[in-house]
């Protein structure tokens, strides 16, 4: 079949390598103008107003653009028909993809029974325990944790999840859910939904566009609909994919978000249609209760195994290895420090995931080795233990990333009695107004100054931190939470 790919970026090229394999690519397009007439793997890169003067299929690829691309291709007088999604997946070991419709009434069902989906094989039974179906594509601690959460409190939910990530038959398990529902393609996913009984709640954790693009079939296999924002859903996405998200989004009973500021600004964008359904939730931290326990081990002890030495104050900078957290922008302020300052401060760089920033790492620490800062960089994998040890011996905090929702390492710290620096344009008013007490930085730069202000008064700003532990535990643990989130399905 011929083809043409829209969408030249890092999505774009791995497209072109598995597309090709079964179908004739006619050029690439995009909306670079300077990429225009170059060739990227073998293939001729054009205006995407040539693609109006063919009748092939168009593959879009682009993971963060796709919605907006499709628009402008129907705006342009391509037939919606004729539009197409790139979506890739891991299939025995190796890479494979899949193209599905931007009209969704082409797209053709997988004809497999359900039980065939479900990796723990269990058949349908009578229960009286009310049946929630969790939907999150990919692999997330927050899904473990609320699944066992829950379950170790309340003993009349029966959870299964609907997902793309195997990991989850592993890190769960048969012990908390009934169900573990795995498709590798939109066409798996409404071969599920098709067969699915109808749930008592289904629960959104992200609004992803997977679960946007089936609105009105999860809506008809639940009698309750539960939306969760998530930081990316909302503040990582244009305005043409936060739209399309706009049908699942009106079909929802109940909206809730981590902040009071991103509920404000969500009911803001969608509407007083949604204003009523929309509140404030947290996810709980597990993290809380490891500190707790380990409040104890002596710093010297936990030091040694961070490679850290013991006679600095610990200045954490951001809290994983993706560039939102313009680790570079904090080693430039770092920098002008006073040198004697420097000497008493050890800079911890936490980039243990995601997987795949490895060059990222690289050239950050590429940086911090031409400035001559005590510095450490964390790349092993940190469980809960850790991350709640690491918690206890960090005095400051830098996050300073471009956006976020809530950052629950950031709340970790707090309760832990670290001083936070947080960037002023993140959506934290809500935490002041609860009392919680952290530094806002309106640029990256005032780092600087603040940093050299708060280790020259350390004990000071210490004792305002100290009220913070008890109101983040009664915003973010699970014996706090459990019973609001236990609510939501009742």
């Amino acid at each position: 079949m011929d083809i043409i790919v829209f969408g030249t970026g890092e999505v774009g090229k791995a497209a072109v390598q598995l597309l090709q394999r079964n179908h004739h690519i006619l050029f690439l397009a995009d909306n670079d103008n300077t990429k225009w007439g170059e060739t990227s793997g073998g293939y001729i890169i054009k205006s995407p107003g040539e693609i109006k003067r063919t009748e092939c299929n168009v593959i879009i690829a682009s993971t963060r653009h796709g919605i907006a691309m499709a628009e402008q291709l129907v705006e342009m007088g391509v037939c919606r028909g004729r539009i197409f999604f790139y979506r890739e997946f891991h299939a025995c070991n190796d890479r494979d993809c899949e193209i599905y419709p931007l009209d969704k009434n082409k797209l053709r069902s997988a004809e497999r029974p359900l039980i065939q989906y479900d990796l723990l094989r269990a058949k349908e039974a009578g229960t009286d325990r009310k049946k929630v179906m969790v939907l999150c594509t990919f692999y997330s601690t927050y899904a473990k944790q609320l699944i066992e959460n829950i379950s170790a409190r309340y003993s009349d939910i029966e959870f299964s999840i609907l997902t793309s990530a195997e990991e989850y038959k592993d890190e769960i398990g048969a012990a908390h859910v009934k169900h573990i529902y795995f498709f590798q393609t939109m066409s798996d996913l409404q071969s599920i939904l098709n067969q699915l009984p109808v749930y008592d709640a289904m629960q959104l954790l992200w609004i992803e566009r997977e679960w946007a693009y089936f609105a009105r079939e999860i809506r008809e296999k639940t009698r309750k609909l539960n939306l969760n924002v998530g930081g990316s859903d909302f503040y990582r996405t244009g305005k043409e994919e936060k739209d399309f998200k706009r049908d699942i989004i009106l079909r929802a009973d109940t909206i809730t978000a981590e902040t009071a500021g991103t509920v404000c600004e969500f009911v803001a964008y969608y509407g007083a249609a949604i204003r009523d359904k929309t509140g404030l939730l947290p996810f709980g931290i597990e993290v809380l209760e490891l500190i707790n326990d380990k409040k104890d081990t002596p710093k010297r002890e936990i030091r040694e195994k961070f490679h850290i030495p013991p006679d600095r104050f610990v200045v954490t900078c951001g809290h994983n290895a993706n560039n939102s957290h313009q680790h570079m922008k904090i080693i430039d302020a770092l920098c002008k420090l006073p040198e004697e300052l420097k000497r008493r401060l050890a800079f911890v760089f936490p980039m243990t995931y995601p997987q795949g920033a490895e060059s990222y790492i690289a050239d950050v620490d590429k940086r911090l080795k031409e400035t001559g800062l005590d510095y450490v960089i964390l790349t092993a994998f940190m469980d809960f233990a850790g991350m709640a040890e690491y918690a206890l011996i960090s005095d400051i905090m830098i996050h300073v990333q471009t956006t976020d929702q809530l950052s629950s390492t950031m709340l970790e710290e707090m309760y832990s009695g670290s001083v936070v620096i947080a960037g002023k344009w993140l959506p934290y008013r809500s935490l002041h107004e609860m009392g919680i007490f952290f530094l806002d930085a309106d640029n990256i730069a005032d780092v600087t100054d603040m940093l050299q202000e708060i280790v020259l008064h350390i004990e000071a700003y210490k004792e305002k931190c100290a009220g913070n532990r008890e109101i983040i535990w009664k915003h973010s643990s699970w014996d706090e939470l459990a019973p609001e989130w236990h609510a939501l399905w009742e």
